[in-house]
């Protein structure tokens, strides 16, 4: 199976990650900033030389997949890191992240590993089960996507925990286990935690029932032209779903009636629609390899361009052309992320930089009839608050690492974020 295919390349970021064996001051989301720059103000620093690094965990191996959630009546937080290998043998971590008061007087988190299991193709991602964060199981699952859909069950007792495998899914139609497609994504149903959606380089998604025993095959659609990159439900829905893929275009289904679909998003279709979009900044069909859909408002869905620094932010009730192109990332955007609960996003890219844009200054936005360029913005190595010259388009807060982030998740009460680089994961406190 080769995973340098449609746009799930290896990434430099990921096979030069310069690893940290000290840690740094974590940064937080509260100074204001009056300076933006399109790189880090500071030269990378030798690897004897670094400063200390808070909240902060190391792997032996590149990452590229994360997710972070809470245990109810658990006051610890705890991660699943993936990595990313072009050999044999990956890995899926547990990491407990135990709150303190460092020396500053400042919250901190210091994390260590708890479980991890072995698997032979790279994970393209992970997620706890939705239940967990929300309190309705306390008994924490975890599903991952690569050449099949995994299920595990996490168990802590004491001092002893495992990450234990429970079911491994996959839709062969007549084909060897090992020449099985990739599933490119996936998504767990926070409405209904019985379903888990996956999706595939073959054109398909699949909705697997894993409320019983070892999960079942629900359905099965062809979703796209060509390969489906990306699928997730719509918030606080168990029926709607969107996807994306190689063809550029981002789709809506209903599980309720699936002989059809509603092409919310196209490149071409924007261009020729001469009323809503006159720009031709994104009349240009690009892969989309991942979108993500609003956990604040259902009609909000974001796409990231493959070997692009612009995230397309589309509106459902505006079908045809986006509400917002945002390309402030210097480099390729890798992740995008929503708050849990609030109407913000988070960003990351190649640039070595971690955006949050604060959507309630984009609600009533129409189509697009024009689009602006900006160059990014960031400065120093914490997370800060930014001005914005009163553009409601611009980020709120800004962070500058040393090297390229790949991804990025939230806590699941949305007061940290977690970034991924190199063989490191980092995490940063938000500031109210």
């Amino acid at each position: 199976m080769d995973y340098n295919l449609y746009g799930f390349s290896k990434r430099q970021s990921i096979s030069e990650g310069t690893p940290y064996s000290k840690e740094h001051p974590h940064g937080t989301l509260g100074d204001r900033q009056a300076g933006f720059h399109s790189q880090p103000q500071f030269a990378l620093p030798t690897f004897n030389s670094l400063p200390r690094r808070s909240a902060y965990y190391e792997t032996h191996y590149p990452l590229y997949y994360s997710d972070w959630t809470n245990i109810q009546g658990n006051s610890n937080d705890y991660v699943a890191l993936s990595s990313y290998s072009e050999d044999s043998t990956n890995k899926v971590q547990i990491v407990k992240g135990i709150r303190e008061i460092n020396e500053r007087d400042d919250e901190d988190i210091q994390f260590s590993k708890t479980g991890e299991v072995s698997v032979n193709y790279p994970v393209t991602k992970l997620q706890w089960d939705p239940q967990v964060a929300s309190g309705r199981s306390y008994e924490p699952k975890l599903a991952t996507s690569s050449e099949c859909l995994r299920l595990y069950e996490y168990h802590e007792e004491g001092e002893i925990s495992q990450l234990v495998e429970t079911a491994i899914l996959s839709n062969p139609k007549n084909k060897s286990f090992h020449q099985l497609p990739p599933m490119t994504s996936m998504d767990w149903c926070s409405a209904d935690p019985s379903y888990i959606i996956t999706c595939s380089i073959d054109t398909t998604c699949t909705l697997w029932d894993v409320s019983k025993g070892a999960g079942v095959a629900k359905t099965q659609l062809i979703a796209h032209d060509s390969e489906v990159f990306d699928v997730q439900f719509l918030h606080n829905s168990q029926n709607l779903f969107a996807s994306c893929g190689n063809d550029g275009s981002v789709r809506l289904f209903d599980l309720r009636c699936l002989d059809r679909s509603t092409i919310i998003y196209e490149p071409h279709a924007a261009a020729s629609s001469g009323d809503h979009a006159s720009s031709s900044s994104y009349n240009k069909r690009h892969p989309l390899l991942r979108i993500s859909a609003s956990n604040y408002n259902q009609n909000h869905i974001t796409a990231i361009e493959a070997n692009s620094n612009r995230l397309v932010v589309l509106d459902l009730r505006y079908a045809g052309s986006p509400i917002r192109i945002l390309d402030h990332h210097a480099g390729n955007i890798n992740s995008v992320k929503w708050h849990p609960y609030k109407n913000f996003l988070l960003t990351v890219g190649d640039d070595c930089q971690a955006f949050i844009y604060d959507f309630n200054a984009l609600e009533g936005s129409k189509p697009l009839t024009t689009t602006s360029s900006s160059n990014s913005l960031a400065s120093g190595n914490s997370l800060k608050r930014v001005h914005t010259n009163g553009e409601s388009d611009m980020p709120i807060m800004a962070y500058s690492d040393t090297i390229e982030l790949n991804n990025a998740t939230w806590s699941s009460k949305g007061d940290w974020v977690g970034l991924v680089g190199g063989k490191g994961f980092q995490a940063v406190k938000v500031d109210d």
